[in-house]
């Protein structure tokens, strides 16, 4: 019984607390073919800065396979080449940056994806694993 009272105090302390709080979405988050119709552009210079050879390699999708992005990023090293736009200033910075994990890069894997907030900036990921 006193695990029962426990867990509906439980309830009701976290509807009276968390259901306080407006939620706002912050951004946008797209890949694949949405990325390439509206960012198509940026996409190109942040490849043809790089020279990347990214044709050949197996595209993977950030949520629908979840579990190989999630085993990718957390055991492989990889290759992240980074697109940014502050859209306040109209700045664009490109840079890579190299994550070291137990397993090398592999050579076999790309995911591109988008993170376009709000207010702030749009973020451009090419990972190459």
């Amino acid at each position: 019984m006193k695990k029962l009272i426990t867990i509906v105090l439980f309830i009701f302390i976290s509807n009276l607390s968390f259901g306080q709080i407006p939620l706002k979405k912050t951004g946008d988050f797209y890949e694949l073919n949405d990325l390439w119709k509206r960012d198509s552009v940026s996409v190109k210079q942040l490849i043809n800065k790089f020279d990347l050879h990214i044709s050949k390699l197996d595209t993977v999708q950030f949520f629908k396979q979840f579990d190989l992005t999630k085993k990718l990023q957390s055991e492989y090293s990889h290759i992240a080449y980074i697109y940014i736009l502050d859209k306040k200033t109209n700045t664009v910075t490109m840079k890579s940056i190299v994550k070291q994990r137990a397993n090398p890069i592999i050579n076999k894997y790309v995911m591109i994806v988008c993170f376009d907030e709000n207010d702030n900036r749009k973020v451009i990921d090419i990972l190459v694993f």
